[in-house]
């Protein structure tokens, strides 16, 4: 992979566009842009402040095999992949749940709905809403807005645990 490459992974992975990297490290977006199609190599100070903006070490961006004795603090591109992969999963997981709610709330409204609807049609209804969630397709519709809950909190909870159990912190610009 060649240097461009490795560049745009790390930085999708760290959740930023060209612009907020480019504001990280002093540049405009058109230069991450080629930085990133390998139209322009940034220069030795710049390459510095890119690894600090996006957590790695030059030679995990570079491509060079890391030296035996990592720095304590610094990730290994692996890992920030990794770890924007679960906060992602968190992400939507949650995000699922809350449409699942939502739909689920609506199809409870569309019941009166229906409720109502039947007393103009058959000038006669049933005095509990819930009854119509009995009929025609509406069992298989609530079937499926819980298995959407349920599918949405699985994967919120295997993001969650992918990140040991810490919640995501949002992305915070570095000096």
């Amino acid at each position: 992979m060649t240097f461009g490459g490795r560049l745009h992974q790390v930085r999708k992975a760290a959740g930023l566009s060209q612009e907020q990297l480019g504001d990280l490290v002093g540049m405009s977006r058109q230069a991450v842009s080629k930085w990133e199609t390998d139209q322009a190599a940034p220069d030795v100070e710049t390459l510095a402040r890119l690894c600090g903006a996006l957590g790695v070490s030059a030679d995990a961006l570079l491509g060079r095999e890391a030296p035996a004795r990592e720095k304590a603090g610094s990730a290994s591109l692996e890992d920030c992949v990794r770890r924007n992969a679960a906060k992602r999963c968190f992400t939507a997981g949650w995000i699922t749940v809350l449409a699942g709610v939502a739909l689920l709330v609506a199809e409870l409204f569309s019941l009166i709905a229906i409720q109502f609807a039947d007393a103009q049609v058959h000038q006669s209804w049933r005095t509990n809403a819930l009854d119509y969630a009995q009929d025609g397709p509406m069992p298989l519709i609530f079937g499926v807005t819980i298995a959407v809950i349920a599918a949405g909190a699985l994967l919120a909870a295997g993001g969650l645990l992918a990140m040991g159990g810490k919640r995501p912190m949002k992305n915070r610009k570095r000096p």
